[in-house]
């Protein structure tokens, strides 16, 4: 059998560090840390002419017992050639004939034992929603069957997320927005009764239009008593039906729900509050779903809880977005820096010191979700004399069973009926004195296993899963060929944005109908089947869009149709907005006349100009001057993209970009399967060089760094990577925050990039995963020299890939004019990239307004005058002023004057001049 030497995923890199020849034995790197230890291989070069090392020593940033051309031709090569390693040919050989080597000795073998490499046996299994327990026959790898997709159109838009007030009727009540009493998202709805129970309930309503009367539907809502008597939710208005509830419950949310077939096609959801004068309770989560005649009558044998699995909460339209399914390690628990806690040091990932300096239990927890009926076992390698404790909570975060903190170092319970959270302590329990845990464990079962870090796998797919969201039919569906996943795509997702053009078509009283013309986007079915979403979330009408606003409908002559009320596109009746005009309200920006108020209308006389919608700025509105914006506003709870789903006239078969491979340990397995997985996105580090701030750089912040913000907003971080690698550095976000990140300075490595892989704030269906997994020798094999084989034929072009990528495009620091400097160390610097677009980073401040703060040079400029929105700080006040990058390269700033700090991170790269 040839040595088979380890991989090394994603392949770092570093570089010879001085020049050698042919016969040197000894190397000298820039970087050891980041190869492979000894023994291994290594490629010099990165084109056909490289040459492949055999090592067997590493002692710091130096190589020893070389063996030179171990493939390839031994040579000479310069200082600062690339080292690493890479899937070399010989990688590939080993594999291939250490496996023939084995098959060929399962002659000498018996016809039952020959029978395990003969026939493929693989078990079939379906990965279900949700956290669940998998018993596995042995150690393998997951291979995917597929992911069909499914669609939820929450008629209610946005507005039952409780996120704004904008929706929201009252009726004897009053409203307010709570950020601890919530089930989803960043707030839950406080509704308040002004009146007493002996004559009335508060309600507060959501109105609700485009029912098909006698057609099926269900409401649902999360509920929470604060004081009041009783609690409910459900039809009103014109619509007849009764309240769901009654909700009595003050310790968590329940979950109510009311089917109906309406004898009206529009109403209200009403949230009524039973009881006292200012008494109150808590609502989120609200959705209205059309479901099949099948799914209603179905409703009456399933449990709360089951209709709540089966229809979550989603804003407007949501698919199954960025499904994953995560198999956990052995070791359910984290590093103690993934923990809780509010005192204490963690000396290594599992080891952490608390001191008590009086009688008050210091602590640290980690929490997740446990199985309903499954037992745990919660063991500690050392605990210095420290207390551990286990409980099991319900959703409310009520003790259904707890251990309390004991003086031991095992604990097993088995997680009982109702449980939702499940809390990991270690503690000094009361006692004074400095305590130091090390090599927690937790397994599933009854029995402690030997401690071991814990190592999930996972697989994360990056794409969108339709369905008809009525019937489920024509669903979308995720394929695996060739170690590659696909996806069927037969329904089609699409911002209407700024990528697209449109024109008018017609002016009418109060409103026009623009069209998105034939040929940008790909056809739909006829008869077609299709759904829009409003700025504000909600759903547009699916009527002829001549005689109403706020509709949709496609021509096949014209394309897709949208009307617009003049109120909220600022056009009057008698103006004919332009073509980039028109851009630039679907970039989320009004017209309206210069000087007057956000919510005028422009009626063709004066100066135009150009706000966006925000809770910040005056009366809703952000003032972004008189050049039309060709840059997006700003995403908020006011303003999203308009969004249109359709079902495809041709599917189509489209590449998913994936990460990871699922496997099973054998025996039990505790698998997740969720969506909203973002996988390793880029991001962007800022100096907090501000009082109580400056000794950490941050990302995700509100005010530190405009361009930090994440493409979403994260419910959880999974993992940070540094050059690709995972980075344990980061502090978690303080309790309660919009979650930002920090790493201390004395971490941070201004020379490399930095990702981050989370899970998003916002709800999507979830489905299952189905495959199978190898049971016997045979299907193992016969994956393994499959996957050698895919890996085979993907090398030459992943390392053509890299060695593009190694080509790094320098940025270049422009000379900054008229009092402009750059802020602390976001050096204000520009590049083009690989396909001629221009990009430009860092932060400035201390200059002029309305005088250039640079000039890009020839082949740096736009073709055509660009304006962007910034964010900027001077005297410890926000602003949004913007930037203009003209044609003549002047990157000129518009809004402010000498501010503390305006970014430039958030200039959209633009195509350089031709």
């Amino acid at each position: 059998m040839k040595t088979m030497y380890p991989a090394q995923v994603n392949s770092p890199g570093t570089e010879l560090a001085a020049a050698i020849d042919a016969t040197q034995d000894t190397i000298q790197v820039v970087d050891g840390s980041v190869l492979p230890d000894a023994p291994n291989l290594l490629t010099i070069g990165t084109d056909e002419a490289a040459e492949t090392i055999l090592y067997t020593e590493k002692t710091g940033d130096e190589l020893s017992g070389v063996t030179r051309g171990f493939q390839g031709t031994a040579q000479s090569w310069a200082m600062g050639t690339k080292v690493a390693r890479y899937f070399t040919a010989y990688d590939h050989d080993a594999a291939i004939g250490n496996i023939s080597e084995l098959s060929a000795g399962l002659n000498a073998l018996g016809d039952e034992t020959k029978d395990r490499f003969d026939i493929e046996q693989r078990e079939d299994v379906v990965l279900n929603a949700g956290m669940q327990i998998l018993n596995a026959q042995r150690n393998a790898a997951f291979s995917l069957g597929g992911i069909k997709g499914r669609t939820l159109v929450n008629l209610l838009g946005r507005n039952g997320g409780m996120e704004s007030l904008t929706g929201i009727g009252l009726s004897n009540a009053t409203a307010a927005l709570d950020s601890t009493n919530k089930t989803q998202g960043i707030n839950g709805l406080r509704v308040t009764t002004t009146v007493s129970s002996a004559t009335n309930s508060g309600i507060a309503y959501i109105p609700i239009s485009g029912l098909k009367v006698d057609g099926y539907y269900v409401l649902i809502a999360d509920v929470k008593n604060g004081n009041a008597k009783e609690l409910f939710a459900g039809w009103g208005g014109a619509i007849t039906g009764s309240y769901a509830g009654p909700v009595t419950a003050k310790d968590k949310f329940t979950t109510i729900w009311r089917k109906n077939r309406p004898n009206s096609s529009s109403g209200n959801i009403d949230l009524a509050v039973l009881g006292d004068v200012n008494t109150y309770g808590y609502y989120d989560a609200v959705r209205v779903y059309e479901i099949s005649a099948t799914e209603y009558a179905a409703l009456d044998t399933m449990t709360p809880e089951q209709v709540a699995a089966k229809y979550p909460y989603v804003d407007s339209v949501q698919p199954v977005r960025n499904p994953y399914a995560i198999r956990y390690g052995e070791n359910l628990l984290p590093p103690f820096y993934e923990w809780e806690t509010t005192t204490g040091a963690s000396d290594a990932p599992y080891a952490h010191t608390i001191t008590a300096t009086s009688s008050t239990s210091v602590s640290a927890v980690y929490k997740m979700k446990p199985v309903v009926g499954q037992s745990y076992t919660y063991s500690i390698g050392s605990r210095g004399g420290g207390r551990i404790g286990l409980d099991f909570r319900d959703a409310g975060g009520n003790i259904l069973l707890s251990s309390g903190w004991v003086d031991q170092d095992l604990i097993t319970l088995e997680a009982p009926t109702g449980s939702e959270i499940m809390q990991i302590f270690v503690s000094s329990g009361g006692q004074i004195g400095t305590f130091t845990f090390k090599n927690p464990m937790l397994n599933i079962g009854t029995g402690a296993k030997p401690f071991e870090p814990r190592e999930d796998s996972m697989l994360a797919l990056q794409t969108d899963l339709y369905a008809d969201p009525l019937t489920g039919s024509n669903a979308d569906d995720v394929f695996e060929k060739d170690g590659q996943y696909f996806k069927l795509a037969k329904w089609k997702g699409n911002a209407l944005d700024g990528a697209l053009t449109y024109v008018v078509l017609n002016n009418y009283t109060g409103f026009k109908r623009v069209a998105v013309p034939v040929g940008q986007l790909p056809l739909p079915l006829t008869p077609q089947k299709y759904w829009a979403t409003k700025y504000q979330g909600s759903l547009l009408s699916l009527i002829d869009t001549s005689t109403r606003v706020d509709a949709v409908d496609y021509s096949d002559t014209h394309g897709w149709l949208l009307s617009i009320s003049n109120a909220d596109s600022g056009w009057g009746d008698n103006y004919t907005p332009t073509a980039d005009e028109i851009k630039a309200y679907f970039m989320g920006y009004k017209m309206y006349p210069a000087g007057g108020s956000g919510s005028a209308i422009y009626t063709g006389s004066g100066t135009k100009a150009w706000v966006y919608r925000t809770p910040s700025g005056l009366d809703g509105w952000q003032d972004v001057g008189t050049t039309l914006p060709t840059s997006p506003a700003p995403i908020n709870a006011y303003w999203q993209p308009y969004q249109l789903v359709y079902q495809l006239a041709t599917p189509t078969v489209e590449p998913i970009v994936s990460e990871g491979m699922l496997t099973f340990n054998e025996g039990d397995n505790q698998v997740e399967v969720g969506t909203g997985i973002v996988v390793r996105e880029a991001i962007r580090l800022y100096d907090g060089e501000q009082p109580g701030y400056g000794a950490y750089y941050y990302t995700n912040h509100a005010t530190i760094g405009g361009g930090s913000k994440w493409k979403y907003k994260p419910m959880k971080v999974l993992s940070f990577y540094r050059n690709s690698l995972a980075d344990g550095s980061f502090d978690p976000p303080p309790p309660g925050s919009d979650p930002w990140y920090r790493i201390k300075k004395s971490l941070y490595d201004s020379s490399a990039t930095y990702s981050v892989t989370y899970l998003m704030l916002d709800n999507s269906p979830i489905v299952p995963f189905t495959g199978s997994y190898a049971i016997n020798e045979k299907a193992m094999l016969q994956e393994l020299t499959e996957t050698v084989q895919q890996n085979a034929t993907a090398v030459s072009v992943l390392m053509n890939k890299k060695a593009d990528k190694d080509q790094t495009i320098a940025w270049i620091t422009p000379t900054l004019l008229n009092g402009w400097t750059s802020f602390g160390s976001n050096t204000v610097q520009y590049r083009k990239d690989a396909i001629g677009n221009v990009h430009i980073q860092g932060m400035a401040g201390g200059g002029a307004g309305e005088q250039p703060m640079f000039i890009l040079p020839v082949g740096f400029r736009p073709k055509r005058t660009r304006q962007c929105v910034s964010i900027a700080v001077k005297d410890g006040v926000v602003s949004a002023p913007t930037y203009e990058i003209a044609a003549d390269g002047k990157v000129i700033p518009y809004g402010t004057i000498a501010p503390t700090w305006m970014t430039l991170d958030t200039i959209t790269p633009f195509p350089a001049e031709r």
